[in-house]
């Protein structure tokens, strides 16, 4: 088990050595398409410098939230008497089952208020290249590890379902540009460029759309997959009109805190945190104001 361990980790770093140049080519290619084709003006390189610092800041506490992911695996692991054995066939089976959590931890990170509020950080940039795929809250390292535990629990290896996160991960940061069209066959099973341009479009067709990660099968099977037909508006419905990394990490959570601080109780409170971006309570007692979720400004997705 050590040795197969061993050599899958191997394979999994020269796997992102590879994809890391493979990045930074389709970065600089991108780039100089976008010097010929369109001019950066001084608003579009700020749009880009913000998610470059917004990035660092993710940086800079992702080894806290390693630790956090883990020990939680392994403390989780050695409670459980079952544990399923390392090869070809459990190593797809985790990445697959992996791709699946992350549909749901994605989905849920634009239907909870809470989770929205470090989420809708990825989606404030106004603009759509591979700097936006940087632009991580630092949020996401203390939150996320939560949502891969059923894989422990299933009886997959931590460290395979660590690295089949990593590879998961890896794989969105090519979906982050405009440089690239539809894709065919392969648009139907996987998620690409297109697809995921949709998800970051706060055009109303485009909201609550296009959830995966390598995989946009589970969009398919769950109803929440969208074409792209139109090029999207990127951003969020109303923009946060700022590039200060620490005013757009903290721009939801103030709204959030604004909402819950004119709570008539404690149950209004808790709807803010927890219900969808948007909810409002209705001027009739009781009732929902689901209109409003197209009217906030936080409600993009």
């Amino acid at each position: 088990m050590k040795q197969i361990i061993t050599q899958l980790e191997q394979n999994t770093n020269t796997l992102i050595a590879a994809f890391l140049l493979f990045s930074v080519g389709l970065a600089l290619i991108e780039f100089v398409w976008e010097l010929y084709t369109r001019k950066i003006d001084r608003q579009r390189l700020k749009e880009m410098g913000a998610s470059v610092w917004v990035f660092l800041f993710s940086f800079l506490t992702e080894k806290i939230g390693n630790v956090l992911f883990f020990a939680s695996f392994f403390w989780l692991a050695n409670l459980i008497t079952w544990q399923l054995p390392v090869n070809s066939f459990t190593v797809i089976a985790t990445l697959l089952f992996v791709d699946l959590l992350y549909y749901w931890e994605h989905r849920l990170e634009h239907e909870v208020r809470l989770l929205w509020g470090y989420h809708s950080i990825h989606h404030s940039s106004p603009i759509y290249n591979y700097t936006t795929a940087l632009r991580v809250s630092f949020f996401d390292n203390f939150v996320t590890w939560v949502f891969y535990l059923p894989a422990v629990l299933l009886g997959f290896h931590p460290v395979v379902i660590l690295l089949a996160i990593g590879v998961m991960l890896m794989y969105q940061f090519w979906l982050h540009t405009e440089l690239i069209g539809k894709m065919g066959w392969f648009g139907k099973v996987f998620n690409t460029p297109s697809h995921h341009r949709v998800h970051h479009g706060s055009d109303e067709m485009y909201l609550d759309k296009n959830y995966g990660g390598i995989l946009i099968i589970w969009d398919k099977l769950f109803g929440t997959f969208q074409p792209e037909i139109k090029k999207p508006t990127y951003g969020l419905t109303e923009q946060i009109n700022t590039t200060h990394p620490v005013k757009v990490h903290l721009y939801e959570f103030n709204q959030i805190l604004k909402d819950v601080r004119k709570a008539s109780n404690v149950k209004e409170a808790k709807a803010y945190l927890w219900n969808k971006p948007g909810w409002a309570p209705s001027k009739e007692a009781g009732q929902v104001d689901d209109t409003l979720e197209k009217a906030k400004s936080t409600r993009q997705h």
